[in-house]
This record gives structure tokens, C-alpha cells and sequence, in this order.
């Protein structure tokens, strides 16, 4: 059966690097649409966009004929995943959440310090903007526990590999190789009546 992770957790705990570890997914990330189109890595400005351009993607990457298609995002609300699961199963696709490591949370600070650093250096064309402390405290406090009772056909936790740190940071090598493998794959039907 076609499959629909939802991967869930604060900046910092490993869901690229966790996505990345499965170069067959179809991912869909709100962080690649905004650098992609804004170069920027978060500008609430552009946030309004983002949401429509994310949405519109993840409706017809769901409609294809990919085995498992990724959201990489935070997903830390209900209500968010709620709707993930809604488009899933009306695709027919089975939905599995991966809930990343939430502990300890000044460790989750400190890595997403160390890769707006990075993605600073490695795109000098990327406008980065830092988040906050407080910023990160909101979003920590806005977690709603993920439970298989929201529709999820199975939850699987703690899935934060032990060299995390070396995969989230990412470098201009890495960067030509996530290239290369996209100009590979066939382009998705986007947008096609």
C-alpha cells in the first residue's frame, strides 16, 4: 500500500536528516519551497505563499504514483496533522508518523543554531534568518502529543539517528548532490488538468 509519513518535531531534531536516510521518498517541504523560491530559510512575510505553494505540491505528489511521499515539516499541531491524514486516506494512502526526539530541548536549540550558521556559509544567496529563542519556546509549547488515535496506522518514535548532528548541518557537497539526484527523477505533473 502507497504510504504518507508525516515526520514531527522541533527544528533541530532530526527530520531532514532522518528524510534524507530515504533517497526513494517523494518529499515535500515547506523549507525548500521557501528557499527555493524566496531564498530565504523563514520570512513570515512569505509565509501566506508558502502555505498555498506547499498545499497545492503535497495534493499532487499524493496523487502520484510515488510509493511513499514525506512531508518534511514541523507538525507539531493536531489540527495540522489532522489534515494530513484526511488527504491520505482520501488518496488511499496508509499514514505513518515518525515523532522525532523532543528532549533535551537546549540541544534542539543549539543544532538549529549550527545549521542557520551553516546554510549562511554554504548559500551566500540565502537570506537567513535566526530563530529565537523565543521563538523556539513557542513552538515547543505548542506541541499537541502524537497518538495513533488521530488516524495514524502506526506511530513510530525516537527516530533521531546517533550522527544526527552530522547529517542536519548541510554543506555545499551535500547541496551537489541533492541536485543530481533530482535532475534523475522524472518530473511530477504538477498543476496538469
Amino acid at each position: 500500500m502507497k504510504r504518507l509519513v508525516v515526520l514531527v518535531g522541533l527544528p533541530g531534531s532530526g527530520k531532514t536528516a532522518f528524510q534524507q536516510g530515504h533517497p526513494e521518498w517523494a518529499v515535500v517541504s515547506k523549507d525548500t519551497i521557501r528557499r527555493g523560491i524566496f531564498h530565504t530559510n523563514f520570512a513570515p512575510e512569505y509565509e501566506d505563499v508558502v502555505d498555498r505553494v506547499f498545499a497545492a505540491t503535497l495534493v499532487e505528489v499524493i496523487a502520484s504514483d510515488a510509493e511513499v511521499v514525506c512531508v518534511d515539516d514541523l507538525n507539531l499541531a493536531r489540527d495540522v496533522r489532522a489534515e494530513l491524514i484526511e488527504l491520505a486516506q482520501l488518496s488511499g494512502r496508509e499514514t505513518i508518523a515518525y515523532v522525532m526526539s523532543f528532549e533535551p530541548l537546549d540541544r534542539l536549540f543549539a543544532r538549529t543554531q549550527r545549521v542557520q550558521e551553516s546554510l549562511s556559509l554554504a548559500d551566500p544567496d540565502l537570506r537567513v534568518t535566526a530563530l529565537t529563542q523565543k521563538r523556539f519556546d513557542a513552538l515547543a509549547s505548542s506541541y499537541d502529543p502524537v497518538d495513533e488515535r488521530e488516524g495514524f496506522a502506526r506511530v513510530e518514535r525516537d527516530t533521531l539517528p546517533a550522527d544526527a548532528d552530522a547529517f542536519a548541518i548541510p554543506s555545499l557537497q551535500g547541496k551537489a548532490h541533492r541536485r543530481k539526484r533530482i535532475e534523475r527523477r522524472e518530473p511530477l505533473p504538477l498543476f496538469v488538468p
